[in-house]
């Protein structure tokens, strides 16, 4: 299911490259703008968001970023099943609130989608980050789905003073690593999710300063590369149902430390198997 499911996101992405007869041509958006069906911002083309620009949209409403959108003072877009961002160019978006979109943004493998000061919320199922996703100060409410999945090997997550949350222990995965490069995440909250991190394949992983409570698992490491670099650093894992399990010997990981971090609480605190987890320097007192 995961393999079909990752097939038809590169599909999408693909497909979202094509023409279409719903091109945005403005130069500029406003609250006045009206954007419906497939709005496309070509190759070459550069959109410019007036500040604090509402933007309703309608179910089905799709924004394919072939070139370049930038909200540098407030984008807000909102509507029911409408279908979300679409990056295989670049957005920069500053006080950017996204409600009820399917999906929240796809970043294709070239794409590079770049967030300060947002808020998401609402959404139906999980963004996909095969490109480049940089967010900070980023409250993200996954809700009772997944919260953001990587598949190809080629995507890199950089998230810094964010609320990551769903519904509760029994809903999606936040992160959902199937294939990732790079994860790195600091100075964070992650809670309300059945794994904040679910991770099968990835490089490199860094982590500073961050609470994972609240979960059924804060991590499934069920596979990492010897290549590349993981770490957690000053972080506390806490009040989950399993706080880091390798799942059972037959998981392939490279080298992971974890040092001067909080692992306790939980209701198994660590469940390791292959020796390749090394702990160091564990805190005896939640630092966070």
């Amino acid at each position: 299911m995961r393999n079909l499911r990752a097939v038809g996101v590169l599909l999408l992405f693909a497909i979202a490259i094509a023409p279409s007869a719903h091109g945005a041509n403005s130069v500029a958006w406003n609250s006045t703008t009206r954007l419906q069906g497939i709005v496309v911002i070509s190759v070459g083309e550069t959109v410019r968001v007036s500040p604090n620009t509402s933007i309703t949209l309608s179910a089905g409403t799709k924004i394919i970023v072939n070139g370049v959108l930038e909200a540098p003072a407030g984008l807000t877009l909102s509507g029911s099943n409408w279908s979300g961002l679409i990056i295989n160019g670049s957005a920069n978006l500053v006080n950017f609130n996204e409600k009820g979109a399917q999906i929240s943004f796809q970043v294709a493998a070239k794409g590079k989608l770049v967030i300060s000061n947002g808020n998401i919320s609402g959404v139906n199922g999980a963004s996909v980050v095969e490109g480049s996703f940089t967010a900070d100060h980023l409250n993200y409410d996954k809700g009772v789905g997944g919260g953001i999945d990587s598949y190809s090997g080629t995507g890199s997550v950089n998230i810094s003073n964010a609320s990551l949350h769903g519904s509760g222990r029994n809903t999606g995965d936040f992160f959902g690593m199937y294939n990732v490069k790079s994860i790195s995440l600091s100075n964070s909250v992650m809670n309300g999710s059945h794994c904040a991190f679910h991770i099968l394949s990835l490089q490199n992983i860094s982590l500073k300063n961050d609470k994972i409570q609240d979960n059924s698992y804060g991590f499934m490491m069920y596979g990492s590369s010897r290549l590349g670099t993981k770490t957690i650093t000053n972080t506390s894992i806490t009040n989950n149902s399993m706080g880091f399990d390798e799942g059972s010997s037959s998981t392939r990981n490279g080298v992971i430390t974890i040092s001067h971090s909080y692992i306790s609480g939980n209701g198994q605190d660590l469940a390791l198997y292959t020796g390749k987890v090394k702990v160091v320097a564990a805190l005896v007192k939640n630092p966070l």
